[in-house]
């Protein structure tokens, strides 16, 4: 990891033209002055919405200052959301499907119609539920259950142990582990029946696959019972992710089948198609939640998850990927915990990926930004203590 060095200078460095720019804002008037425009229009320009009761409200919160020096420390140091370093939001509207505008409300609160209603094309739903039972057929149609009355068609795969560490349906000692936790996949047929009925190659369709030491080979199970299906023209239209992240294994989960020099080869070859002939697939999903489970505290698994990403980054880039193919196609999975830091860690994480990828690596805007999920702590829960249990996830979801 030659580059980390490099990566931890350059946001030094960036801190410290924040600071220099905060300094400038106050000593310069005209600067300052400019500064103060700027924010004025950025303010003016933030449509409003309306809550149920009729109350106006801005679709962007922006803090109330009106110092050039606090200005700059804003637009600098965090930025609007979709602008760069991305404290506030990798994306500006943040949300999928934008709250539909209504210009006025009935007195019981119901909304008016009216011809000048905005009408804003239905986004894909953010909902995808982790599932995986028993053998294909079964997990498949789980997944139909799932998705009957969905617009779009996400699954999210959970794969049982023997599949997670490699070992076949049939090696001795793991029958009674054949389809616990997740289902069972030993063969391109296996995964042909899994996603039975989806249209893979459908732009409303996406398979998530959690799954990180035989990663290579169920991806190259996927595209062949794609290619099986709907022939090679469905390769390049295939949308989903794969897990596939070696050192987090090695680091907590403990789901490692080959040394670890071997496992990174392989999946830089798999990163490598993927880029290349898969536009539309994420091959790696860097993971801090399973760090944070195993007892890490919130700052050491940012510090875990960005090391491991510009390892990646590094490893790709060494590979001969360009920064600009590979970077959009990395994400980020983090955990979400009752620790104070975590109001933070996504915030912290997606700055810091952004300095580094855009003056280390080169990386355009799509390549700087730090796409996460995250999920409520599990690790938190107290099974003596259930019914406290849904207030503790309620507050790790706020």
């Amino acid at each position: 990891m030659s580059k980390l060095g490099q990566v931890v200078e350059s946001v030094e460095k960036y801190n410290q033209f924040v600071l220099n720019e905060v300094k400038r804002a106050r000593s310069d008037q005209k600067f300052g002055r400019d500064l103060l425009g700027r924010w004025n229009d950025i303010k003016a320009k933030i449509p409003t919405t309306r809550a149920p009761t009729g109350l106006p409200l801005p679709r962007l919160a922006l803090p109330e200052i009106d110092e050039p020096g606090e200005i700059a420390r804003f637009l600098l140091g965090e930025g609007m959301p979709g602008e760069f370093p991305f404290l506030n939001g990798a994306y500006r509207e943040m949300y999928l499907e934008p709250v539909r505008e209504v210009e006025s409300f009935e007195k019981n609160g119901e909304t008016k119609k009216s011809k000048t209603d905005k009408k804003i094309p239905q986004a894909e739903e953010p909902t995808r539920l982790f599932s995986g039972l028993m053998l294909a057929e079964d997990t498949n149609e789980r997944f139909h259950f799932l998705t009957a009355h969905q617009r779009t068609h996400r699954l999210s795969t959970a794969f049982d142990g023997p599949t997670l560490y490699g070992i076949d349906s049939d090696a001795d000692g793991v029958f009674g582990k054949i389809g616990e936790g997740g289902v069972a996949i030993d063969t391109v047929e296996d995964m042909v029946r899994l996603y039975d009925g989806f249209e893979v190659g459908s732009p409303t369709f996406s398979a998530s696959m959690t799954i990180s030491g035989p990663a290579p080979i169920i991806m190259a199970m996927y595209i062949a019972a794609a290619k099986r299906r709907f022939g090679a023209s469905v390769v390049p239209k295939l949308r989903g992710t794969i897990q596939a992240d070696i050192f987090k294994e090695v680091q907590a989960q403990n789901e490692t089948i080959f040394p670890i020099e071997p496992s990174l080869r392989f999946l830089t070859d798999m990163v490598e198609y993927t880029t290349r002939e898969m536009p539309r697939w994420y091959p790696i999903s860097i993971s801090g939640y399973h760090i944070g489970e195993a007892g890490s505290t919130p700052v050491q698994q940012a510090a875990y998850t960005l090391s491991n990403g510009f390892a990646y980054a590094e490893m790709f880039a060494a590979r001969g990927i360009p920064v600009d193919q590979f970077g959009p196609r990395l994400s980020f999975f983090l955990d979400c915990g009752l620790d104070v830091e975590y109001i933070a860690l996504a915030r912290v994480s997606r700055r810091i990926w952004a300095i580094g990828m855009r003056e280390v690596f080169g990386a355009g805007p799509k390549g700087q930004l730090y796409k996460l999920h995250t999920q409520t702590s599990g690790r938190s829960l107290i099974a003596a203590e259930f019914k406290n249990n849904l207030t503790r996830t309620a507050a790790e979801l706020i």
